[in-house]
């Protein structure tokens, strides 16, 4: 099975096109599901208290991703105060989205079927994994 993507689609719902966006680097999506898995908007503050749980980094490391997400489109920001907050551009679901279609186009040749015979050559499904992905296929297919 080969997914088709409508050429345009996205440009014709508003929402950010693929063609635009970038793969984000490790880190970068570390800042951006912290912002992502918190209510945003989120200040520098708030978004250092989560990283600092997970990541060492100071402030001016957290200080470069933040920039570098806001010039990549995912994040804008505004000064609130002494405080700068942020706001998601990019949700989670339309970077799942595209990074989903990426892996399949790279690796997969946009196959399901590859994908899924890898899965099941490499042991990675379990049972119940198939079991889920039967039931599902039935109802889509109703």
């Amino acid at each position: 099975m080969n997914l088709k993507w409508p050429k345009g689609f996205w440009a014709e719902t508003g929402e950010v096109m693929f063609d635009k966006m970038k793969r984000l680097p490790d880190a970068e999506l570390e800042v951006m599901k912290a912002i992502w898995d918190n209510t945003p908007p989120m200040s520098t503050n708030d978004v250092m208290k989560v990283i600092s749980g997970k990541k060492n980094w100071n402030i001016s490391t957290l200080l470069t991703l933040l920039s570098r997400l806001i010039d990549r489109g995912f994040l804008s920001s505004e000064k609130r105060g002494r405080e700068r907050i942020y706001y998601p551009q990019v949700d989670r679901e339309e970077y799942k989205e595209f990074e989903t279609r990426n892996f399949l186009q790279k690796l997969h040749k946009n196959s399901v079927m590859s994908l899924v015979n890898t899965l099941y050559d490499s042991n990675d499904l379990t049972q119940q994994d198939i079991d889920d992905l039967s039931k599902w296929l039935e109802e889509k297919t109703k």
